[in-house]
C-alpha cells in the first residue's frame, strides 16, 4: 500500500474544487503570490478527477481538461506532484486519494451532491498532516461544508475567474447586432456627465463689518499708499511725465473709502461661496454631432466660465504710468481677439457669471472627449441643494441628452472678525476653492465687491 502523500515540504496544501480548473483564467497566470511566498501544493480529489474527465469532449472546456489531465501524467507516471509554474511562487499539483467516507459520521452532508463529495474525500485524505489542508473554492456551499467540519476554506478571488465565454449562437447574435447598430446609425450618440468638486459644499454669508473694522483697513491701505507728492516722471524723462497720477490716486481713495471697504463683506462671502463642477461629453458613438450645443444651466446658483477672485479690499493703488502704457490701458478693453472658425474647435459662447453658460462645436467627432471645468457660485438661493443641469443638442440628433447634478450645500454665517483678522491683514479660513493667479490674464475673472468685473 502506498505512504500517505507528503506535505511537509509546502507552505499551503489547497484542495481545489473543478471551478479551479475549469473556470478560472490560466491556471499558471494565476496570481498565486496571493496565497504567501509558498511553494504551494494543488490537490485533486477524485470527485474532482471525474468532473473534470467528463469535460474532455465539452465544446467550450475540452482543450482545458486535456491540457489539466496532461499535466498531471507526470504524477500518474512517478507519484511526485507535478509542477504547474516554477516560481512566483513554485506551485505543484497532485492526485489525492482518500479513505473510504463513513457518511453515516457525516450525516450532515450529501453523498449524491458533488461539492458534499468534494468535503468528503478531503476529511478523510490519505496525507502525512490533514490538518494543513485548506479548502479551495468560489462556492459558498463547499466552503461551508469545509468549515462546519473543522476544515479550513478560502474563497476563490473573483479576478481569478475569467470571463463567461459566449457560445457560438450568442457570438453570432452579437455580431449582427453590432452590424445592424452601424448600418441603422443616424444620429451621433452623446453622453454629458457632471461631477462635483471640493466636496462637501458650504455658502458662508459674512456679516457686515463694524466701523472700526472698516477704519482699521482704511488706515493701513491708506498708510501703505500715500498720495504721490508730484507728478512722477518714469524713465526720468519730462516727456514721460505722469501728469494723470494725482487725479487717479484721488479717484481711487474714493472709490476705497466709499465703495469698496464697506462691502467687504460682500466679496468676501462671493470668495467664500465658489465651488468647482466638472463636465465631461463624450461622443460614443460612430457619428460625429453636427452643430452641437452643450448648454449647462441652474435655477438657484450663478454660473462662470472662469475660476474667479474678488478683490474685497479695492483695486491697487495707481502707479505711475507713462504715454504708451495709458493709450494701451484705455483701449485695451476694445480690442478682442479674431473668433477663429475651425470646424473642430470647441468655442465658448458665453462667460457668465449667469445662469447658463454655453460652448458650442461645428463638428464634434466621433470618439472624442471634452472636459470642461466652470465654477459655481453659492447663493442665498442656493437652499439646501445646489442643482445644475447639463444639455446637449446637435442638428442631426433626435431630441436631446441631459444630465442633472443635485448637491447637497450647507447655509453658514459668519462675523466678519471670525472671516478676516483686520489685525493681521489675513483670511481667519481659507476658501474652498482659491483659484492661483497666472500669466494667462484671462484665465481668471476679477470682481469687485459690487459685482463689477475688472478689466
Amino acid at each position: 500500500m502506498q505512504s500517505p502523500l507528503a506535505t511537509s515540504a509546502y507552505a499551503r496544501v489547497l484542495v481545489i474544487d473543478t471551478q479551479v480548473v475549469l473556470e478560472t483564467r490560466p491556471l499558471d497566470q494565476l496570481p498565486w503570490s496571493e496565497m504567501g511566498e509558498g511553494p504551494i501544493l494543488l490537490l485533486v480529489c477524485r470527485q474532482v478527477q471525474s468532473e473534470i474527465d467528463a469535460k474532455k469532449s465539452d465544446g467550450r472546456l475540452g482543450e482545458r481538461s486535456r491540457a489539466f489531465n496532461r499535466l498531471l501524467d507526470h504524477f500518474l507516471e512517478t507519484r511526485t506532484p507535478s509542477t504547474l509554474r516554477e516560481e512566483g511562487p513554485r506551485v505543484d499539483v497532485a492526485l489525492m486519494r482518500h479513505r473510504s467516507v463513513d457518511w453515516a459520521a457525516l450525516d450532515d452532508l450529501d453523498g449524491d451532491d458533488g461539492d458534499d463529495r468534494i468535503v468528503a474525500q478531503a476529511l478523510n485524505a490519505l496525507v502525512d498532516d490533514g490538518s494543513r489542508l485548506e479548502l479551495l473554492s468560489h462556492d459558498m456551499r463547499p466552503r461551508d461544508a469545509a468549515a462546519s467540519h473543522g476544515m479550513k476554506a478560502v474563497k476563490l478571488p473573483e479576478h481569478w475567474l475569467r470571463e463567461k465565454a459566449q457560445t457560438p449562437e450568442q457570438r453570432e447574435v452579437s455580431r449582427l447586432r453590432a452590424e445592424l447598430r452601424t448600418a441603422t446609425a443616424d444620429q451621433p450618440a452623446l453622453k454629458v456627465e457632471l461631477e462635483a468638486q471640493n466636496l462637501p459644499w458650504s455658502r458662508t454669508a459674512i456679516d457686515a463689518p463694524s466701523d472700526e473694522e472698516i477704519a482699521s483697513v482704511r488706515d493701513r491701505k491708506l498708510a501703505d499708499n500715500p498720495r504721490p507728492a508730484s507728478p512722477a516722471m518714469p524713465m526720468g524723462l519730462d516727456l514721460m511725465m505722469d501728469d494723470t497720477l494725482p487725479e487717479r490716486h484721488q479717484a481711487w481713495r474714493r472709490r476705497l473709502v466709499d465703495r469698496d471697504l464697506p462691502a467687504m463683506h460682500l466679496g468676501l462671502s462671493r470668495l467664500m461661496s465658489q465651488v468647482r463642477v466638472r463636465v465631461i461629453l463624450h461622443n460614443v458613438g460612430v457619428l460625429s454631432a453636427e452643430a452641437l450645443s452643450l448648454e449647462i444651466r441652474s435655477g438657484n446658483c450663478t454660473l462662470h466660465a472662469d475660476p474667479y477672485l474678488v478683490r474685497a479690499f479695492g483695486d491697487p493703488a495707481p502707479q505711475p504710468e507713462s504715454h504708451i502704457a495709458r493709450i494701451s490701458r484705455l483701449t485695451r478693453g476694445a480690442m478682442r481677439p479674431l473668433r477663429r472658425d475651425e470646424p473642430f474647435a470647441v468655442y465658448r459662447e458665453t462667460d457668465g457669471p449667469g445662469d447658463v453658460l454655453n460652448w458650442s462645436c461645428r463638428s464634434f467627432r466621433q470618439e472624442r472627449v471634452l472636459t470642461i471645468d466652470i465654477s459655481v457660485e453659492l447663493e442665498e438661493r442656493t437652499s439646501g441643494k445646489a442643482q445644475i443641469e447639463a444639455v446637449v443638442t446637435a442638428a442631426n440628433l433626435k431630441g436631446d441628452v441631459r444630465t442633472r447634478l443635485i448637491v447637497d450645500v450647507e447655509q453658514q454665517r459668519s462675523a466678519f472678525a471670525d472671516a478676516y483678522d483686520v489685525t493681521a491683514g489675513r483670511l481667519g479660513r481659507p476658501p474652498g476653492y482659491f483659484p492661483q493667479k497666472t500669466e494667462e490674464d484671462d484665465a481668471i475673472t476679477i470682481f469687485r465687491n459690487d459685482g463689477s468685473i475688472v478689466d
